[in-house]
């Protein structure tokens, strides 16, 4: 039995599936056609990842999705360019949970709480985004940080502004200038540096839709980005101040000197140039992911015992869910802000 630290587990290629047998979850991973399959089996409650993630063709049982579904464990089935195709994980059904897409729906019909909710989401998207510039400490950003620290400047020039710079820290040799689009679309990436971007972005969207879903909001209504359709719009509007994660992760994994370095051999183009990785690579970066996700930092905790100064070491994941919470609550005017 395969184990390791992370809570993410990637299966890829042809035949990898998602069983159950004997009451026990197994998971197949057939990535390499030459070699063997390989196998776990686990009881659920004593399964150490959190987050699946499908890619390619196989197979997954109803009852095994189920049975992760009851225990918290979100599934993410992406595409062969790390985009998402859908997620599956348990949704809540209670009293609470209709109270709070109630509230959702009319915050929703209010132009005055969603021009407000908008305006803190792009706020926090920001910050983070500056906080990040900052915490790579590289002289060539400094302007950049400059600029983007400048008030009244609109999402798309923030936007552009930020993926020039952080352009800045990716080694020449990914070829990578520009994000290869900012709109909630499905874009073949044409570089590697945007391919492990989608993939990361993907996963990160998989763990909002985890908890949003898990509170009892819908994830159809978003504030930010509702006048897109036939995506989960809401999703989106929590993950901003979070994708900042998924860029911190692929520059320290970009930066890696070691075995786990970014090698030229370890992907290649198809005719039209869209990126096609190995499995290991895919693999490591996410491994990378998670640990940043599990990074802990001090925060404001509302709940459990109180510390002197109201902080508390919290996972970077931990507080998109407090997020969650809070736009529930704000929603319900059980609080009067929204806090991020």
């Amino acid at each position: 039995m395969v184990r390791n630290h992370y809570n993410i587990k990637f299966l890829k290629g042809y035949g990898h599936s998602i069983s159950v047998k004997n009451s026990k979850i197994i998971l197949k991973d057939n990535h390499d056609p030459f070699s063997q399959p390989i196998t776990e089996e686990w009881f659920v409650k004593n399964m150490p990842y959190d987050r699946i993630i499908l890619q390619g063709k196989g197979y997954v049982s109803t009852e095994g999705l189920a049975i992760l579904s009851e225990n918290n464990k979100t599934v993410i089935l992406l595409d062969t360019s790390g985009n998402p195709i859908t997620t599956c994980h348990g949704i809540r059904d209670s009293y609470t949970a209709t109270k709070y897409r109630m509230a959702q729906y009319d915050t929703f019909r209010d132009k005055v709480k969603t021009d407000y909710l908008t305006q803190q989401i792009i706020k926090a998207k920001l910050d983070s985004q500056i906080k990040f510039l900052k915490f790579t400490n590289r002289p060539d950003v400094r302007e950049g940080i400059i600029k983007l620290s400048r008030p009244g400047l609109s999402e798309a020039v923030s936007s552009r502004i930020y993926f020039e710079n952080y352009a800045k820290l990716i080694d020449e040799r990914f070829q990578f200038s520009k994000r290869n689009s900012i709109q909630i679309q499905k874009y073949n990436a044409t570089d590697i540096i945007n391919t492990l971007l989608n993939y990361g972005y993907s996963v990160l969207a998989g763990q909002i839709s985890a908890y949003i879903s898990g509170i009892g909001l819908d994830v159809y209504y978003g504030f930010m980005h509702k006048n897109h359709t036939s995506f989960q719009s809401l999703v989106y509007d929590m993950m901003e101040p979070f994708r900042w994660l998924v860029d911190c992760a692929l520059w320290k994994f970009s930066e890696q000197k070691s075995a786990n370095r970014i090698s030229q051999k370890q992907y290649s183009y198809t005719r039209d140039g869209t990126v096609v990785m190995e499995y290991d690579l895919i693999r490591k970066f996410l491994e990378t992911l998670e640990r940043t996700f599990q990074k802990e930092r001090r925060y404001v905790y509302r709940h459990g015992a109180k510390t002197r100064d109201g902080l508390k070491s919290v996972q970077e994941i931990t507080i998109a869910k407090m997020m969650v919470q809070n736009l529930a609550e704000f929603c319900t005017v059980k609080q009067k802000e929204f806090r991020i």
